[in-house]
This record gives C-alpha cells, sequence and structure tokens, in this order.
C-alpha cells in the first residue's frame, strides 16, 4: 500500500471529512484519496481544498486538506458509508483501479479521455449517450469541436450512423488522418474516408469541394418557409402569397408563381421576384436528395453548410431532420445521432427560426424511437434550455461570459458553485462531463483525436508564433506530470 498523505482530524461526517496533510508534495485538490471507514471498508473521496494554516500557539505551519465523500461500487450501485469517518484514520491517495471500479467506466464504452491527472480512462455507455442526448459547451478555442470530434469518431468505429450539420465544414477532416506521436491516450491515427460522406446544397460555393449535391423536395413549402428563404417583409405581398397558397393543394414553387399571376393586385410582382429567386437556386427539385441515404449504418453524413446564407441552412436542417424523424418513427431509417454545430443557431432561446421545431421534437421525443442529438454551442445563454435540459450527458469546457455560465447553472443539475470556478479556468483539453452513467461531475482531459482536425487559420505568421506552437506542444506533453494541478492549485 501507499504511504499515507494525510490523517483524519477535526470534523468528520459520512459525507465529507477534513485531514491534516503530512506529505504536501504528494497531495493536491482535486485528487482521489481513500479511507478506511469501519463498516463499510474503503471508501472513495476526492480533495476539495487545501489550506495552509498556522497555529496560534506555536506558530507552527501546516496544510489542512478537504475532501468530498464519493463511496464504493457495491452490487452494481455506487453506495455511501452509513457511519462517519473517525479522527486519526490515515488518508491515502487512490489507485487508478480503485477509482475504476468506483465509478464503473465500461471497457468498450466511448472513451473520451483520461481522468484528471490519472491515467484512468473515462469511458460511458454508447446507447446511453446516444439515446439519451448529449450538449458539448464552450466558449471559442476551448476544444468544444475537437471534442464533438472525438465521440464522432468513437460511434464510427461502432458503426453508429451519424448526420452532422457542419455550418464551418469542420468536419471534412475526418477524411485525414491525425499527424502525432506517442501519447498518453494509447490513440493511433487513424482516417475515416470510407465512412464520412460529404453533402453541399447548389447555393454553396463549395459545392465542388462535396462528394454529393443535397437537394430538397420541392412541394409544399410553407408560407413561413417561403417568407423566411425570400426575407418578404412586405405585408400586401404575404396576403397574397396566403391568398395563393389556399387555392393549392400539393403544389411545387412553380404552381405559386402561376397562381400569384392570376391575381389583380399590383403588389403581386414583389411577391413573384421573390418566388423566382427560391425556384433559381436550385435546391428545391422534383428528385431531391433521398434522406435514407443520410442515416446508414457505418456512415457520417455531413452536411456542409459553408458560404450558405443563414435562412437557407435554418430551412435545410428543419426539412431533414423533420423527414428523418419521420422516417425513423416508422423504422425506416437506422437508429442514430443528429450531430448539430453551432446549435444557438438552429434553435435558440429568445427568437424562433423554421428548424426550432424540429429540433426540440428530436431532443423531447428522440429518445423514444432510438434517435440521438448532440448539440454544441460556443453561446450557452442563446440555446433553447428546453433542448439543453433534454440532454443527459453535458461536457462543459472553458466558458468565461457571465450570462453563459449563469445559463449552465440554470440549465445543468449537479453543477455546484465550486464547479463554477472550475469551468472558469479549464485549460484548452479540459472539460467537467456531467452525466448519470458517472453519477458525479469529473473533470476530463480530452483524449487526442484519431483524425485531423480543422485549426483556426493564422493571422500572422512568424518565429515568435513558431516558438509559442512549440511550447504548448511541450505543456502538452507533459499534462501526465500534473498539469492539472494548475487548475487545482491552492488559492
Amino acid at each position: 500500500m501507499r504511504s499515507a498523505v494525510g490523517r483524519i482530524a477535526g470534523t468528520a461526517s459520512a459525507f465529507e471529512f477534513e485531514f491534516v496533510v503530512t506529505n504536501a508534495k504528494a497531495v493536491k485538490r482535486g485528487d482521489y484519496v481513500k479511507v478506511w471507514n469501519e463498516k463499510d471498508g474503503w471508501i472513495l473521496a476526492q480533495v476539495s481544498e487545501i489550506v495552509a494554516t498556522e497555529s496560534a500557539k506555536s506558530a507552527e505551519k501546516g496544510m489542512v486538506g478537504k475532501a468530498r465523500v464519493i463511496g464504493k461500487r457495491e452490487g452494481g450501485k455506487m453506495i455511501t458509508p452509513s457511519t462517519p469517518f473517525i479522527p486519526g484514520e490515515n488518508v491515502y491517495l487512490a489507485e487508478d483501479s480503485m477509482i475504476a471500479e468506483t465509478f464503473n467506466f465500461e471497457k468498450d464504452g466511448v472513451y473520451l479521455g483520461l481522468l484528471g491527472d490519472s491515467s484512468v480512462r473515462v469511458t460511458i455507455n454508447p446507447n446511453f449517450l446516444v439515446q439519451k442526448h448529449v450538449c458539448i459547451l464552450a466558449k471559442t478555442g476551448s476544444g468544444k469541436s475537437y471534442t464533438a470530434g472525438v465521440i464522432i469518431e468513437e460511434l464510427l468505429d461502432r458503426n453508429v450512423p451519424l448526420l452532422i450539420i457542419d455550418p464551418h465544414g469542420e468536419y471534412v477532416s475526418l477524411k485525414r488522418p491525425n499527424k502525432m506521436a506517442e501519447n498518453d491516450f494509447g490513440v493511433k491515427p487513424k482516417s475515416y474516408a470510407d465512412k464520412v460522406v460529404v453533402y453541399a446544397p447548389p447555393t454553396s460555393p463549395f459545392l465542388s469541394e462535396a462528394d454529393k449535391e443535397l437537394s430538397l423536395e420541392n412541394r409544399n413549402l410553407s408560407p413561413e418557409e417561403l417568407i423566411e428563404l425570400s426575407n418578404l417583409r412586405s405585408p400586401s405581398a404575404q396576403a397574397l402569397l396566403y391568398q395563393a397558397l389556399r387555392r393549392l393543394e400539393n403544389y411545387t414553387i412553380s404552381d405559386i408563381i402561376r397562381e400569384v399571376e392570376k391575381i389583380k393586385h399590383s403588389g403581386k410582382w414583389t411577391l413573384i421576384g421573390a418566388l423566382s429567386k427560391i425556384e433559381s437556386s436550385g435546391l428545391f427539385k422534383d428528385k431531391p436528395t433521398d434522406v435514407r441515404e443520410l442515416m446508414r449504418r457505418g456512415r457520417a453524413s455531413i452536411i456542409d453548410l459553408r458560404g450558405v446564407e443563414p435562412t437557407y441552412q435554418t430551412l435545410i436542417v428543419s426539412r431533414i431532420v423533420s423527414k428523418l424523424f419521420e422516417l425513423r418513427k416508422r423504422g425506416e431509417v437506422e437508429p442514430g445521432m443528429i450531430v448539430v454545430e453551432e446549435a444557438h443557431n438552429f434553435v435558440p432561446e429568445r427568437e424562433k427560426v423554421v428548424s426550432t421545431n424540429a429540433l426540440r421534437a428530436v431532443a423531447s421525443e428522440g429518445r423514444k424511437f432510438g434517435l440521438g442529438l448532440m448539440v454544441i454551442s460556443q453561446r450557452p445563454a442563446r440555446i433553447d434550455k428546453n433542448v439543453i435540459s433534454q440532454c443527459n450527458t453535458q461536457i462543459i469546457m472553458r466558458v468565461t461570459n457571465p450570462n453563459d455560465l449563469n445559463a449552465i447553472k440554470k440549465g445543468i443539475e449537479g453543477i455546484t458553485s465550486e464547479m463554477m470556478e472550475e469551468i472558469k479556468r479549464l485549460p484548452p483539453g479540459y472539460a467537467i462531463v456531467v452525466s448519470p452513467e458517472i453519477e458525479i461531475p469529473i473533470v476530463v482531459r480530452i483524449r487526442v483525436r484519431k483524425s485531423a482536425h480543422v485549426e483556426a487559420t493564422k493571422v500572422v505568421e512568424s518565429e515568435e508564433v513558431e516558438e509559442r506552437v512549440e511550447k504548448i506542444g511541450e505543456l502538452d506533453s507533459e499534462r501526465k506530470k500534473g498539469f492539472l494541478s494548475k487548475i487545482f492549485k491552492r488559492r
């Protein structure tokens, strides 16, 4: 057994205890420790705080730690001790095997990364992850898209069907292997080119880079969809549109235009011009993309929306997600997951866009039919709270905006005030993971990707920049030696 790092002293209960630190170099805030309980045996706890003290009588300096009790695994369940800890009991650093057993990380689960500074692999049951939905929240540059890529790789390795809504073309890099050296995570480079198909609409300036063109059915667009697409703000033109649609059934855009032409009103030309622009976009066709092909086992279908107008983006998402959900209800497509990057643009909190209802429906009902949802955003305050609340697994990386922090605090269960402070300080690549599968919030060092990741374009190229990049690489290689201590440093 390892030598003790402390001894329980002062107040001790079944849920928390204080201990005198006897080996200050061996233990830090955030470490996992174990303590003997007379009734329940070895119990896992986590150091929540370490403070320096000085005795008033002898001026003797020392350190005192506080620990939160996690419990032990028994009968497949996490239990906490029924009796308090006894002052005088030694406190030891917990072995990785004990930590993994207590948290019950699955051997074949989705591999997110390592627990804190340990070598314990954090894994989550893939069925739970997909069916119960996921949200990834972080400020720009903190690694949210990178983390989403990690999960996508894990699901592709299990042949889970994926539909990825990609407004910035970030996930096309799944086709290329990562250029990496040896790493702490035991991950090797891998290309997913044989499993990724990229679609782009005709309105995209990047259509030539896609594998296939994406088109939508040229029938029965709603008046709300037509108004949003055309940015039609004239009340008289909107009234004429509704008048024309009342006379039509199973109509195309051409049918609407012909019907509007029959109306004797000077405002009809504004409406005809708006409808003609939509028709000429090429997005709507008599033989559209079969939505069934977007959700196939062992494939990730990426909808590359780079350069596409926002109104067309939301309509594409609305139409595809709605149709896909209907097909899934009828069992005509495989169970799978929809990944939505920049989700605050497609299901916003304070306004409504045409894609809102479709994504809300999947968030609230998708789990019944085996259709999962992963939402990713840099602005938690701007995402529909009903959608976030439906995500059972939350992965939160660094967030500093007060409004976003407040949204996280209100919308996610199990987040304490201490965790909120940690969220502000998390370095890139670290995340707080909250999931019923894990039972308590944990800090995870996200594993490296097997495939390549699209980096932000450099604005300045200089030797100084290159030197900084090299230093960042050196820091990354030092993570295993205690980089998490920089988060949990004494205050």
